[in-house]
This record gives C-alpha cells, sequence and structure tokens, in this order.
C-alpha cells in the first residue's frame, strides 16, 4: 500500500463514518477477543492497522497483563488510538508504518497474538502470502493470528449479494446509532461499497482476495487450527494457531 493511495481524508472519514460503515462492528472486535486465549502472564500483541484503537481498547481491557503494538499508516488514526488509549499508560504501543514494506517485520517470535482489522485486503495476492508467512516467524508457539477483513466473491452473483449487503447493514446502523438514514447517503456518496464500485486495477487501493485462497495461504504459512468466525456482507473473520 504506497502512502499516496490513502489519504488523511480517507483516515478521517473511516473516524467519522466506522461505526456507520463496519457491519456489526462490536460484535466483530469482541468475537477477535474471545479467539485469543488468554495469557499466562505479560505478553505482546501486535495490531495491524490499529486505527482509532477500537480494537486496542478492547483487547487492553480484556487480558490485564498485555502489552498492545498498534501499527498504523495514518498520523491522524495514531492520534485518535494515543488518546483513547491514555487510559492505558505505556501498555499501549504506537507506531507508524506501511503495511506493504517489510522494515517492521522480524524473524523473532515475539507475538502472544497478532489481530489485523480491515486492511490485508491491501495487499495484493503474493502480498498476502508473504505478510502470513513473516507473521507466523513473529509469533510465540501457541500464538494467534486473527483477522478481520474484506474478501472477493467467486462469481458476479456473490459481488451483487454483497454489496446489497453492506448497504443494508449500512442503513441499518444509520437508523439504529443515528436515528436516520442520512449517513447510508454519505456511503453512497463516497462511493464505500467496494462491490458496487469496484476501483480501477491499476489505482486499485483495495485487493480483496477470495477467501478459500486466504485460508489456504495461511495454512500453507504454517498455522493449524484455520477457521472462519463470522461472514456478512464480503466482511469475514477467520483465525489460525502457530502450535
Amino acid at each position: 500500500m504506497n502512502d499516496f493511495l490513502w489519504q488523511e481524508a480517507d483516515s478521517q472519514d473511516f473516524i467519522d463514518y466506522g461505526r456507520y460503515f463496519v457491519p456489526q462492528r462490536e460484535y466483530q472486535l469482541q468475537t477477535i477477543a474471545d479467539l485469543i486465549p488468554p495469557p499466562n502472564g505479560p505478553a505482546h500483541i501486535l495490531e495491524l492497522s490499529c486505527g482509532e484503537g477500537l480494537l486496542a481498547e478492547v483487547l487492553l481491557h480484556r487480558f490485564a497483563t498485555i502489552t498492545l503494538h498498534g501499527y498504523d499508516l495514518s498520523p491522524a488514526m495514531l492520534q485518535q488510538a494515543k488518546a483513547r488509549l491514555v487510559p492505558f499508560g505505556e501498555r499501549f504501543v504506537p507506531r507508524r508504518f506501511n503495511l506493504a514494506e517489510t522494515e517492521w517485520r522480524t524473524a523473532v517470535p515475539t507475538f502472544h497474538a497478532v489481530v489485523s482489522s480491515l486492511t490485508i485486503h491491501h495487499l495484493d495476492g503474493p502480498g498476502k502470502q508473504q505478510l502470513f508467512h513473516d507473521l507466523f516467524a513473529m509469533l510465540l508457539p501457541g500464538g494467534t493470528l486473527v483477522i478481520a477483513d474484506l474478501v472477493a466473491p467467486t462469481r458476479e452473483l456473490g459481488t451483487a449479494v454483497a454489496a446489497n449487503a453492506w448497504d443494508e447493514a449500512v442503513r441499518q446502523r444509520s437508523q439504529q446509532l443515528a436515528g436516520s438514514e442520512d449517513v447510508l447517503a454519505r456511503f453512497e456518496q463516497l462511493k464505500w461499497n467496494l462491490y458496487r464500485y469496484p476501483e480501477e486495477p491499476d489505482i486499485a487501493i483495495d485487493k480483496p482476495s477470495g477467501l478459500l485462497d486466504q485460508l489456504k495461504w495461511v495454512e500453507q504459512a504454517g498455522f493449524t487450527a484455520v477457521d472462519v468466525h463470522w461472514a456478512l456482507a464480503g466482511h469475514v473473520l477467520y483465525s489460525g494457531v502457530k502450535v
């Protein structure tokens, strides 16, 4: 993911509207936490693209002995996360990074878990495969990888179903959280629904891969117990374990 493709305006849109645009957001966050075994003492968890710190907050509350390393490309996102997570002090360690680069990756097993929400789809297929291999090396034995992300349907009808379901999910959340459907109009204006408004391949920042491919790539990287735990509107949540 090149820096110039994701702008700070995109970050602000997500800060402002993420609560409406992400289907069953609260359920996703809690499920990610549920899939991580409680550590036996001090431990480190890495979050790729931590955004404004919502998932980090859930994990820091859930696991009292962890240090959460929150990486993100956006200075605005990191600033929001740091402000949100002030109560946790030094247990939150922010860092600016570019997901596609490798300088932040290490072969030293360090982390009890690696989690990611809505960022892996910015990498192409080979980029995802390499990332899974690198994350396997960064996890301690028994460590868990949990990913929530967008996937590419395998046929046109599946894409249409995902597009319609995402619109409906935003409509429902707009009604529930704002008491109107105004946010759905903003969702449409921004053309956020990538299943309805696919980007040109040569300028695309969204590069979702098929779910089955990703599960295979996670297994090929060395993970076991690879499983899918939730799916809605083209969004899925899956995990694997390093034994």
